[in-house]
């Protein structure tokens, strides 16, 4: 893990998740921290509430058939087909993967993260288990815990841009904007086209007072989502302090 990454000094995500593996897609400054006026008014959303949907969509997290989450006698089939097959072949990291993630839709975090476990357990690689264990030990507020899981997913995939993401956002709303960038930046090197990494790099940059990487950041977010407010006010708030 890069020995940098806290730097002591969360964003949570923006109106722009299109982190859609196989798209064209998506994405953190004085050490003072933003001033209240300058901060958007999603980044005030808790990192704890980001939704399941939004890792799954994502395209890293599940393989094979989901159960719709609104449909609770779809999930408790879902989980009990599962929890059959997991009966049958313990050791299949795919079929547990698959048990973690039906309970996360259920909220049964601390069953979703045994099972993620025994996934690692089976295949410490698994960037599946890795990334939802992170997620769910942030639904669970062990914070602390879920950023050391969501390294490890980095660790593994480097350019993994959800994994990325969270920790950008949970860095930048901790005003910890080195730790943010340490998190950001190797994603957008490989990743240059999600957007709201490079707006969260842009935003950290802005914090940092190194307004020339903020500019390039805010313009590169807009080069491939040209409708992202949050980093068009970010450019008018550099040409005001010019």
């Amino acid at each position: 893990m890069a020995q940098d990454r806290r730097d002591g000094s969360i964003v949570p995500g923006s109106t722009h998740d299109n982190l859609v593996e196989g798209e064209a897609p998506e994405t953190t400054g004085s050490e003072s921290g933003p001033q209240a006026d300058l901060v958007p008014g999603w980044l005030a959303l808790a990192v704890l509430l980001l939704l399941v949907a939004v890792a799954a969509a994502g395209g890293f997290v599940v393989r094979g058939m989901l159960s719709d989450p609104g449909d609770g006698a779809s999930a408790e089939t879902s989980i009990a087909e599962w929890e059959r097959a997991a009966d049958r072949d313990p050791n299949d990291p795919e079929t547990l993967l698959q048990l973690g993630y039906a309970y996360q839709l259920e909220e049964r975090y601390e069953d979703a993260l045994i099972a993620y476990e025994s996934v690692i357990g089976l295949d410490p690689d698994n960037t599946g288990a890795l990334y939802n264990r992170g997620m769910v030990l942030m639904q669970l507020e062990r914070f602390k815990d879920a950023e050391a899981a969501l390294w490890d997913v980095l660790e593994v995939a480097p350019d993994h841009a959800l994994a990325s993401k969270v920790l950008g956002e949970y860095y930048v709303a901790k005003s910890q904007y080195k730790s943010a960038l340490v998190a950001l930046e190797p994603v957008i090197a490989t990743r240059p086209q999600f957007a709201d990494l490079q707006y969260l790099a842009g935003y950290s940059c802005e914090q940092l007072g190194r307004t020339q990487e903020a500019r390039a950041y805010y313009e590169a977010a807009l080069t491939y989502a040209p409708d992202m407010v949050e980093a068009r006010d970010g450019l008018v708030r550099l040409d005001d302090r010019e």
